[in-house]
């Protein structure tokens, strides 16, 4: 039996996306742990030593679900092999995009987007390292075709459930984000009896349960009831700065100390919440064990409170520097990040793109896709849960992969009414 035409594509597109990142990732082999790859790592062994925070303290900087991807491969000590799973992972996003837009779009049209996809800057510069983002654009790809299909297909439900639930527990953001979706689509189905506000609040209801496991561990370790991370008072903080030289972005302790700047505004805070006060010669990796934990999240969100009712004027100014970061990984304070890095080149074409998608909408009086309001509900919560806390431009990555797509799909209706006025005429 011949494989249909769509399918052919795909798999083709599948198969040179992935050689493609496996001959990127394996020219940058081998390569040591960088930067927060030791976190994932780190809790990946602890997870196949049958518990997730440190046994001597309660950390809990992100969700287990990445780590859970790594366990097999940290088991075999092949980190390697997790670097180039990227590639597939990368592919996976393409094979997704493809399957959702072909036939939906001419087919030079779905190839171009997917050639955004395949080419996107700042997803690729992820390929080689041991970051969430692949691992989330490539559930974001999915979660968006499984769920635009979730309405003719209960299996596409179910599939859609899942996905969106290991995403929430990778990127715990997205948590409150799915909270959100839930709680406005089960409203409109009660209002309304509307079948896609009950698939999408069934996805919701599926992603959370799955979720239900992590946060009652957390509730174990903490006491607290939906405690996603230790992580978000922190990240709080440093949005709320007071002082007129920074825009809000975030800094490790390593920063802290070694800059003159941010030593003068924020030392006293970290001797306290790494520890450094009581004990300069704390080891470095119970520097960052306490000021992971919950007690000192509560110290930095309890400053940062202070700061928004002390300052709300600079509050909203970092708040809107934070949202450029977001798209561009600028302003920054001391980082040296220039105007036209890897994330500008990846973005800026965003906001043109929409302007004109919106324009020609408007002209041609195509509304926006029907079904697509929860998709892009959900990202707009995600955004701005991203927003509320010191961000860079790489947590766009997955947000950004669904708002390509949606655009696709708003640009597909906007082709037929003008194809069908050159008919007539």
């Amino acid at each position: 039996m011949r494989m249909p035409l769509r399918w052919q594509w795909g798999l083709a597109l599948f198969v040179i996306t992935a050689l493609l990142g496996l001959w990127e990732i394996g020219g940058a082999l081998p390569r040591s742990v960088f930067g927060d790859e030791w976190r994932y790592l780190l809790y990946a062994q602890n997870l196949l030593e049958g518990h997730y925070s440190p046994r001597e303290h309660v950390v809990l900087l992100n969700g287990p679900g990445y780590p859970l991807l790594l366990a097999p491969f940290v088991s075999y000590d092949w980190q390697e092999g997790a670097r180039l799973l990227n590639a597939f992972l990368h592919a996976g996003v393409v094979l997704y995009a493809w399957l959702l837009l072909y036939p939906a779009l001419p087919i030079r049209w779905a190839l171009g987007v997917v050639a955004a996809l395949i080419a996107y800057p700042a997803l690729r510069e992820h390929l080689p390292l041991l970051y969430t983002e692949v691992f989330t654009a490539f559930l974001c790809a999915a979660w968006t075709f499984h769920a635009w299909n979730a309405t003719k297909d209960r299996r596409h439900l179910g599939v859609a459930g899942v996905l969106l639930g290991v995403l929430c527990l990778t990127r715990v953001n997205f948590g409150p984000a799915t909270v959100g979706l839930g709680l406005v689509a089960g409203a409109v189905w009660f209002l309304r009896r509307n079948e896609l506000a009950r698939s999408y609040g069934l996805q919701a209801a599926i992603a959370l349960v799955l979720c239900v496991p992590y946060l009652a561990y957390t509730y174990s370790l903490t006491g607290r009831w939906f405690y996603w991370s230790s992580a978000g008072g922190n990240m709080f903080y440093w949005l709320t700065s007071p002082f007129p030289e920074e825009y809000g972005d975030w800094y490790h302790q390593g920063w802290v100390y070694q800059n003159e700047l941010l030593r003068s505004h924020h030392q006293l805070i970290h001797d306290r919440t790494t520890g450094l006060g009581a004990n300069p010669k704390l080891p470095l990796l119970d520097q960052l064990f306490n000021i992971s934990s919950p007690e000192s999240g509560d110290d930095f969100m309890t400053q940062g409170l202070k700061n928004v009712r002390e300052h709300p004027l600079k509050f909203a100014y970092n708040w809107c520097a934070n949202v450029s970061r977001l798209f561009f990984d600028v302003p920054v304070t001391v980082r040296g990040t220039p105007f036209w890095n890897v994330y500008t080149k990846s973005h800026l074409w965003l906001l043109p793109a929409a302007a004109l998608l919106f324009q020609k909408a408007r002209r041609t009086r195509t509304p926006f896709p029907s079904g697509a309001w929860p998709l892009a509900l959900f990202t707009l919560l995600s955004f701005a849960v991203y927003s509320f806390v010191s961000s860079t431009a790489r947590y766009l990555i997955p947000i950004a992969t669904i708002w390509v797509l949606l655009g696709a799909l708003w640009a597909s209706q906007t082709i037929t009414p003008t194809r069908a006025r050159r008919r007539r005429r």
